[in-house]
């Protein structure tokens, strides 16, 4: 397909870019009508759409804001924590026109993480709705962030009165009312393609969150092809993006740079209530969005009986035709059902991470082929390799690596949509970048994730290398074991972990969580529990490979996973569990 669209091409690194000069301000001028932004309150009755024009204008009057009132600088970190309001996405763009590194996190922080995260980053400057200023001010009074210049207030509050600024806070506010609304803002000289732009903490699923470190380029430009090819976006009227991911977290970085790079739609809903399948098909309903994009975990919700009769009648989506899923691999079973209730509408899976853009997907204009993570995009070097860094044989399981600067390419024909390194230390910006150098001289950024090609050229995601269960000679992804147990009626979320075996080294254990119904009568009838433990597990020889099947077996309440902020279950500290449960067993036994 065509990306002529793109007022700078994302597949071959430029001399010069600026997210805000080359990609918004490009499409303020030749579209000055398209909206940019599609904002919705929680209850849906108040909207507010924002034009290219009008976010191109406001993101130089709060770069100046920035810059002037509060006296940061390219290179400054500025971590926001703000609820889904407009504010959000015109202060990304004024941060990355300004040069001034923008640290997105999560409303659902507290105190403590947000010391971590503003000690680690070394920020000068926090951004925040009151909720977040009130937290952060705690922070600073104990005298834990000395570097903390600039403590800022948005109001965020949904009913739209005014919220009191503490003291010692700036009023967003009042210092943008200060700003005339056609000044002009020049970029900084010494911003250039490389320059550091974005800062992410990565979710922490098997130790403290590190700092992934982005440019002016590896997201803000290369997710062009994240919403071209998989999001299918346009710079048409008609081409609505909703992803349900809270700004703090890297998928909604996606989201941002693939809309506003293909010139479309962000749809917006100011959502801070815990999820609902029914509010959810009521805003697909009610608004002319077209792509979705959501978490596994939403379309299992969307694809049960009652939510699927809402979608195929009162509900019925008003304008929906792609829809997208990323952050852990989709059910076949969910795949099927929600193809059957669109009347033939595939979930194409994504694959990438918080130190890339995404790598690879079911793209437009290629078959989908269920529980596959699809092909590698347009650019992307993406590999399956072996310890060597040789590509392994088809169906062959290793290691997915991105190859990086490949000996006789020019720098600016590399690949590029990929993060600068973790950061070590953000004041002198030493960085690990996690490259593995092979014999022959080749370099491959290693994902830490494991797969295997077919003869076609599609991605099977096996799991996490440090997940994959090695039992009697057989590698086991908990993947492909999870979502056997899902295909059960009476099974509601599992996680799959290896256990400690004197015989086989390790075994496959599952955590289950069963249906409520289900959970009622087993519970407190241990013969009732064992019985069904064994049905459990004649299902799973059943629908997957016999050697496969879970060898142990617990029931547990959905409150006994242990999961990060973002919902990622941490099997480290299930294995740990496991592994502590063995050495005690063992001693008990002596």
């Amino acid at each position: 397909m065509s990306l002529d669209h793109i007022p700078v091409s994302p597949l071959r690194l430029p001399k010069s870019f600026n997210f805000a000069t080359h990609i918004l301000d490009a499409h303020a001028r030749s579209h000055p009508s398209q909206t940019a932004l599609y904002w919705v309150s929680q209850d849906l009755k108040t909207t507010r759409k924002l034009l290219y024009p009008d976010v191109s204008r406001s993101s130089r009057r709060i770069a100046h804001l920035l810059t002037h009132a509060l006296g940061l600088k390219p290179g400054d970190v500025c971590i926001v924590i703000l609820p889904r309001v407009p504010e959000w996405w015109e202060l990304a763009c004024a941060c990355l026109r300004a040069g001034i590194i923008l640290c997105p996190c999560t409303t659902l922080l507290v105190e403590k993480d947000i010391e971590y995260r503003l000690q680690v980053s070394n920020a000068v400057a926090f951004v925040g709705d009151e909720v977040a200023v009130r937290k952060c001010l705690k922070v600073k009074q104990r005298g834990a962030v000395p570097g903390l210049r600039r403590v800022v207030q948005i109001n965020a509050s949904q009913d739209g009165k005014r919220v009191g600024v503490p003291k010692g806070v700036e009023d967003f506010g009042e210092l943008l009312s200060k700003v005339g609304s056609d000044v002009e803002f020049q970029v900084p000289s010494r911003l250039g393609p490389k320059s550091p732009a974005l800062c992410f903490f990565t979710s922490g699923t098997t130790g403290p969150p590190k700092i992934v470190l982005h440019t002016q380029t590896s997201y803000p430009l290369a997710h062009a092809v994240t919403g071209a090819y998989w999001l299918r976006l346009t710079p048409t009227e008609d081409s609505v993006y909703w992803n349900l991911s809270e700004q703090g977290w890297a998928k909604a970085a996606w989201a941002f740079f693939g809309t506003f790079t293909n010139g479309a739609t962000i749809f917006v809903h100011d959502d801070r209530l815990p999820f609902s399948p029914r509010r959810t098909l009521e805003v697909l309903h009610r608004f002319p969005i077209s792509t979705l994009c959501a978490p596994p975990t939403v379309y299992r919700q969307l694809v049960l009986d009652e939510n699927r009769r809402l979608f195929e009648s009162e509900l019925k989506p008003r304008g929906l035709k792609h829809a997208c899923g990323a952050g852990e691999p989709l059910n076949q079973s969910v795949i099927e059902t929600w193809r059957a209730m669109t009347g033939g509408m595939e979930i194409c899976d994504g694959y990438g991470q918080t130190e890339t853009i995404l790598t690879c997907a079911n793209q437009n204009g290629m078959e989908v082929r269920p529980g596959s993570m699809g092909r590698p995009l347009p650019g992307v070097p993406l590999l399956v390799v072996d310890d060597e860094g040789g590509e392994v044989d088809v169906g062959v399981e290793g290691d997915i690596a991105i190859e990086i600067d490949p000996p006789g390419a020019k720098e600016e024909e590399g690949f590029f949509g990929i993060f600068a390194g973790y950061v070590k230390d953000m004041a002198s910006l030493t960085l690990d970048r996690r490259i593995r150098e092979t014999k022959s001289g080749r370099r491959f950024y290693v994902t830490g994730d494991r797969a295997t090609r077919d003869k076609d050229g599609y991605f099977w995601f096996v799991g996490r290398n440090d997940d994959v269960i090695n039992s009697a000679g057989y590698r086991i992804g908990p993947f492909e074991v999870e979502s056997t147990l899902k295909l059960h009626e009476d099974v509601v979320e599992s996680a799959v972990v290896a256990a400690p075996d004197p015989d086989r080294e390790e075994v496959v254990k599952a955590f289950v969580v069963l249906t409520e119904k289900k959970w009622k009568e087993v519970k407190d009838n241990e013969g009732k529990q064992t019985k069904f433990i064994k049905e459990l597990q004649d299902f799973c020889k059943e629908h997957a490979a016999p050697y496969k099947y879970p060898r142990r077996m617990e029931f547990v309440d959905a409150t006994f996973l242990p999961k990060t902020i973002s919902g990622k279950i941490k099997r480290a500290e299930l294995k740990k569990l496991e592994r502590e449960r063995y050495e005690k067993a063992k001693k008990s036994k002596l």
